[in-house]
């Protein structure tokens, strides 16, 4: 590739969005030289993530709906209007050969700018049921990629539709145990559970940990690193303060890479990003899906898997029958039956699906420097 190309990338709330985002700027990078901008909210995980690796960082005013503070969403159409403007003023200022989104709320206003300036827009998503910003910029879009075959049905222009696979970052799955496991100052010698509920945390998951940790405690030489979300984490380390070394509590962990290179077992949601990491990584892993996401995407990812005998399944429901100590126990002491689940998961990888993504949008950018 040649030249120096303008490229704008959009998407956050949670790390299910950002994470693919990063995964295609840095296979952008390996490619050509492009000036990268990212743009999302102030006060979520990208505006501390993106700056954290080098990237420059611009927000706009947007939020979610709160779905049970109706008052608190009396501002939302104002900053709609607003994130627009500001949006708008963004691209005139950059001028990007090429607008990528990855979904969330964050990226409506920056992709909308976007396409109301006519810029180049490629959105990726990650879910095989789309999301509410993605199904509303598509059609105007100059390429959509999608993580799943079946996810065709929700779109007309099907020649701008390609199935590329969820994009996880190149540095998943190459960090040593040990090195991995002395950045949480565990010991790689014993065996690590992972816990996680996604960037926020899980207020369930977490309970439920909580609630059968004395009995998982007794298994010989476990240790838990336990990414628990800003919200709870300080209770948690609270409450686990007499177990000293052998629980880890965080409110987040920014190197993923470290936290799956030193995970004997993983215990978490199904989002996703969090399932094409894991298959990436190929990592033995009980998933325990969100009941009230959208569509109840996160239980088909789940059981995409399970059913190929690749991670457990463990619904909230089943929570009070005890079936996550019992699948937890039984897994940590079985090496064998973790190993083989991790070689099951890493069939559903997808390593290639960043720099493919990358590829079209040079594509694009290309045919943006060429046009009169």
């Amino acid at each position: 590739m040649t030249g120096v190309f303008n490229i704008l990338m959009t998407g956050g709330g949670t790390g299910g969005h950002l994470y693919p985002a990063l995964a295609v700027a840095e296979a952008l990078q390996k490619k050509c030289e492009c000036r990268l901008l990212f743009v999302g909210t102030a006060h979520r995980l990208e505006s501390r993530i993106v700056p954290g690796l080098g990237y420059p960082f611009k927000s706009v005013w947007i939020s979610g709906l709160h779905r049970r503070r109706i008052i608190r969403n009396l501002l939302f159409p104002l900053k709609m209007a607003v994130s627009l403007v500001q949006a708008a003023a963004i691209v005139r200022r950059m001028k990007p050969h090429v607008v990528v989104g990855t979904g969330g709320y964050a990226s409506w206003p920056v992709l909308t700018a976007a396409v109301l300036l006519g810029r180049k827009v490629v959105i990726q998503e990650q879910n095989q049921k789309p999301g509410l910003v993605m199904r509303l910029i598509a059609p105007f879009a100059d390429s959509v990629h999608l993580s799943f075959e079946s996810s065709r049905e929700f779109f007309k222009r099907q020649e701008r539709v390609h199935v590329s696979g969820n994009p996880t970052r190149g540095s998943l799955g190459s960090r040593p145990r040990a090195q991995s496991a002395a950045h949480f100052d565990l010991d790689a010698g014993k065996t690590v559970l992972f816990v996680f509920g996604g960037s926020q945390g899980s207020y369930r998951l977490n309970r439920e940990i909580l609630r059968i940790l004395d009995r998982l405690m007794v298994i010989r030489g476990l240790q838990i690193l336990w990414s628990a979300g800003p919200h709870w984490a300080g209770d948690i380390q609270n409450a686990v303060r007499s177990l000293g070394t052998r629980v880890r509590v965080l409110p987040f962990i920014d190197r993923m890479d470290y936290a799956y290179g030193c995970s004997d077992l993983i215990v978490c949601r199904a989002g996703a990003t969090t399932i094409a990491e894991i298959a990436r990584v190929g990592a033995a892993a009980v998933f325990v899906p969100f009941a009230a996401a959208a569509y109840g995407h996160q239980e088909s990812n789940a059981r995409a898997f399970s059913d190929a005998g690749a991670a457990e399944l463990v619904l909230e429901s089943e929570f009070p029958r005890d079936r996550l100590f019992e699948v937890l126990s039984a897994l940590l002491r079985d090496r064998r039956r973790r190993m083989s689940m991790a070689q099951s998961a890493a069939k559903f990888a997808r390593p290639g699906a960043a720099d493919a993504i990358a590829e079209d949008i040079l594509r694009h950018a290309e045919s943006t420097e060429s046009s009169p």
